[in-house]
């Protein structure tokens, strides 16, 4: 009886998940041949290859300028650089504003009495800073000039932070 239950499972093929037939292992093993003979393949890094590690340019040949094609691909890329510094700059001044308007409020004495006052206030300020710094987080540094603009406002917001939790007194 034991002959015949292994006989069904071996007779009746598997299927996958996806409906694809399904090998056992010693199915597949059987139709493999091992290899009789080992392959050497020689690795070359560039600096020990003579073809590549040095340039087969006469001294006084003149190096060809960029095909059309590539002229205009590397135009293609400055303006789409460009619109992009111009983008990102655009959305860190316009965060850049709002912590300036947050920093003018907390100069103002009354905010920052109402802050002492009131943890909700100062949650809310708190809060709003930690999104201002999400954004800030969010825009790519393609230009070092974009990177170096968002560290300064990155900077102002922790530092208005820092200045709002100086305000609450200790306990």
């Amino acid at each position: 009886m034991e002959n015949l239950f292994n006989w069904s499972q071996q007779a009746r093929p598997r299927y996958s998940s996806r409906g694809k037939p399904v090998q056992s292992v010693h199915q597949k093993s059987e139709g493999i041949k091992p290899a009789t003979k080992a392959i050497q393949i020689p690795v070359h890094s560039v600096s020990s290859d003579p073809d590549r590690s040095s340039p087969k340019q006469k001294p006084d040949e003149v190096v060809q300028a960029p095909d059309r094609r590539s002229a205009s691909a590397l135009r293609i890329q400055k303006v789409f650089r460009g619109y992009m510094v111009r983008k990102n700059v655009k959305r860190i001044m316009s965060i850049r504003k709002e912590v300036d308007e947050i920093e003018r409020r907390l100069l103002c004495g009354e905010t920052a009495e109402l802050i002492r006052r009131d943890e909700r206030e100062r949650l809310r300020v708190n809060e709003t800073l930690m999104s201002l710094l999400f954004k800030l987080d969010s825009i790519s540094g393609i230009d070092a000039g974009v990177r170096e603009c968002r560290k300064g406002v990155i900077k102002k917001a922790i530092f208005l932070q820092e200045k709002v939790d100086s305000i609450v007194p200790r306990s």
